[in-house]
């Protein structure tokens, strides 16, 4: 009498292992903080440490579950929920990008005020949220400087 394969017993075992989640797949290594503020100097940003206070603060110092997971430092939504990038460069491309694009329509160059700027640009909830409502610009603020 033939024996009994156990090729599908085995397949299954392998795709029941595949789909325990384990974290470590998908997180992104993220830089040091003095590594991520060169970064964004060498990048060419309007305000290098506004920049650097927001993704320190959005991702409580390169901390966060969706920072590492994500590769999102800034909390950038789209219309699906949080955006995905495939490395923490990425999204900070995509944050210059984004600067470049707001701030060539931004009517109040002259004001020279990054806030005021961000603000205009909506960043954070919308186009209707001000940052220096509800006490941000001083939480971002107390965010100190990287130490090189």
């Amino acid at each position: 009498m033939p024996q009994k394969s156990n090729g599908p017993a085995v397949f299954m075992a392998f795709l029941l292992f595949l789909s325990i989640p384990y974290k470590g797949w998908s997180q992104h290594k993220l830089p040091e903080p003095t590594v991520f503020y060169d970064s964004v100097q060498a990048l060419g940003f309007r305000n290098p440490l506004v920049i650097y206070q927001l993704a320190m603060w959005e991702s409580a110092n390169l901390r966060a579950q969706m920072a590492k997971e994500r590769a999102n430092l800034f909390g950038l939504r789209a219309r699906s929920g949080y955006m995905r990038f495939d490395s923490w460069m990425h999204c900070l491309r995509y944050m210059k990008n984004l600067e470049e694009r707001r701030y060539a329509a931004y009517p109040n160059k002259a004001k020279n005020d990054y806030y005021d700027f961000i603000a205009w640009w909506g960043y954070k909830t919308g186009r209707s949220y001000d940052p220096r409502e509800f006490g941000f610009v001083r939480l971002i603020q107390k965010v100190p400087p990287p130490v090189h």
